[in-house]
């Protein structure tokens, strides 16, 4: 575990690099976020974030040491990175590999859907006038539902998001149930879901996701 500040280069208003937040928060690792390094701004998927990430994705992880400056990309790989003595991660090495997997379900196929698919369209429509395009949302409802079955799903089996322990899957999912859930009435999908809406209730019960899960656009 790193013990040096590191600075989230992103959004704050960003899934993931809330993700990473919630890890720095659980962890009390000293942390700043946003687009200026070093007091100078640097442009989203310019030279030098192309540099950091080749496709300009968010977050990288910054951080500067005596000898070198590490600028680490991919969410999964920078929580493991800042947990690396494993109080997010399960111990037992088959359990460890199930939790990485499941990281992977939730930061790929779970982020595409509800994400990508269902929650962009309110936070940056696209329709005429900036509007939302209630036509697609509604398209791909059936779709995001789906997706947040399977949740309810692993919830109701032994997996590292039915453990009280909280986990770096934990971290992954709560910022998009959490807007989810802020979404207005016949939109917020976790009502048709109790076990689902428990599960985002006890998370935020928790310091770190008092203090990252605001509501803000995404």
């Amino acid at each position: 575990m790193t013990t040096t500040p590191v600075h989230i280069y992103g959004p704050s208003f960003s899934n993931f690099v809330r993700t990473v937040m919630l890890v720095c928060e659980e962890k009390q690792i000293a942390y700043t976020v946003g687009f200026e390094v070093n007091g100078s701004e640097i442009t989203f998927k310019g030279e030098q974030h192309l540099n950091w990430h080749p496709f300009g994705k968010i977050p990288v992880l910054l951080e500067s040491k005596t000898h070198a400056e590490l600028a680490l990309a991919e969410t999964a790989s920078i929580c493991r990175y800042l947990d690396t003595d494993k109080q997010l991660q399960p111990s037992n090495s088959q359990d460890y590999a199930k939790h990485d997997a499941l990281c992977a379900l939730i930061s790929i196929d779970i982020d595409k859907v509800l994400v990508r698919e269902y929650l962009l369209e309110f936070s940056f429509p696209k329709g005429e006038n900036n509007s939302i395009r209630f036509d697609v949302v509604k398209e791909v409802q059936p779709k995001a539902a789906a997706t947040i079955a399977i949740i309810e799903k692993m919830l109701n089996e032994d997996t590292a998001l039915s453990s009280q322990h909280f986990t770096i899957a934990d971290a992954l999912l709560a910022p998009m149930l959490h807007y989810i859930s802020c979404l207005p009435a016949g939109f917020n999908l976790l009502t048709d879901f109790p076990k689902v809406a428990q599960y985002l209730a006890d998370l935020m019960t928790r310091p770190s996701c008092q203090k990252v899960l605001i509501t803000k656009k995404l």
